[in-house]
């Protein structure tokens, strides 16, 4: 007898559709473990082409027949027992599966095709670097058929505002980068004239498919922490964490760089320390009186942005001091009960932003 587990993959939620079904396949192919597992996702999905991508690449692993057998088990007395959860450690990566796997996602060549043709279309050629920008807004959880039935206005915390931005997407595209502002449903439009920022999200031509291979194929994702720079983080593409709260939850498994919004309390006007951001900010709500949250100024955004860039394109180098920063911060971050569970393997290029920790006061990192 073999005793069998359902898994549903949750799909209405881009970020952990993508991220579940890989570290699924990624589990299967190259670390297996105990048990027979029967995998699959409800339809429909927040991303149609990502369904077909998932039956096509993973059909061995991810078995969508089975949902209608894990529908009825559930059902029978005992059924409860076969049914797992779907992802791993909060769909968080915290072994390092991918960073160790010899999976490699790739697509199709006639969709490499169609993805930069979509490109030169918009002036874009052969060669030339894109970043991905992705700044959260409450709009698509608002507007959501199934999930605007709930009040998610507890996140409202995380959301920034694109304009501030604007100065950093200039600067990458003095640096001949393409800049494309993602999104499925975004409230602002960008208020920019620079012929090489495309707002995408505004676009009519978007699809499925692009929101998937535009993520996949960047040079850099910037995001502030929301679903979507999954795609870029699976397809081991750098990351760029801006305004990013709770600072417990950074992304710690990737070659990623994370700056956090200023916390201060209110009465002092003082900025918490380290240990006071993650003893503090697991999850905010407006009730928290105490503490300010503040968005990052332009200025600082430029600046991780400049930081970031020269960092992935090895024209910046961390020196001895600047490293033992960041061991102190990741000392720091595992050792304190709140955060420790979500580090237990951290990437070499795993960082937080150096021009943010070293603009603070001496005894931030105490």
């Amino acid at each position: 007898f073999i005793f069998i587990k359902f898994l549903s993959i949750n799909s209405i939620r881009i970020g952990h559709f993508v991220t579940d079904s890989v570290h699924r396949i990624v589990l299967a192919k190259d670390f297996p473990r105990d048990g027979y597992k029967l995998i699959s996702f409800e339809e429909p999905t927040a991303n149609d082409y990502w369904a077909t991508f998932l039956k096509r690449r993973g059909n061995t692993i991810i078995k969508q027949w089975s949902k209608h057998l894990s529908y009825w088990n559930i059902k029978i007395p005992g059924g409860k027992d076969h049914m797992q959860a779907s992802s791993l450690n909060n769909s968080r990566d915290t072994e390092g599966f991918l960073e160790k796997s010899s999976l490699d996602l790739d697509f199709q060549e006639n969709e490499n095709e169609e993805g930069k043709s979509w490109l030169n279309s918009k002036g874009w050629h052969e060669g030339e670097k894109f970043v991905c920008l992705i700044v959260r807004d409450s709009a698509y959880l608002e507007t959501h058929e199934e999930l605007g039935v709930f009040n998610w206005s507890y996140h409202d915390y995380r959301d920034s505002s694109v304009e501030d931005y604007l100065p950093a997407l200039d600067w990458l595209t003095d640096q001949g980068v393409w800049v494309i502002r993602m999104g499925k449903v975004m409230k602002n439009q960008i208020k920019s004239e620079n012929k090489r920022i495309i707002d995408y999200a505004f676009l009519e031509d978007k699809s499925d498919f692009l929101d998937i291979w535009l993520f996949a194929n960047c040079d850099l994702c910037i995001s502030t922490g929301t679903g979507p720079d999954a795609i870029s983080d699976v397809f081991r593409r750098p990351c760029l964490f801006l305004n990013i709260l709770p600072l417990t939850h950074i992304i710690s498994w990737s070659n990623a760089m994370s700056v956090p919004k200023k916390l201060l309390w209110r009465e002092s006007g003082k900025e918490l320390s380290l240990k006071e951001y993650i003893e503090n900010t697991f999850f905010m709500t407006p009730k928290d009186k105490k503490i300010e949250i503040k968005d990052l100024s332009r200025d600082e955004i430029l600046t991780s942005v400049k930081e970031c860039w020269r960092f992935i394109t090895n024209s910046i180098e961390f020196e001895q001091e600047d490293r033992d920063i960041q061991n102190k911060f990741w000392e720091i971050l595992k050792s304190e009960p709140k955060s420790q569970d979500f580090h237990d393997w951290i990437h070499p290029k795993a960082r937080v932003g150096l021009s943010w920790i070293k603009s603070k006061d001496k005894n931030f990192l105490l």
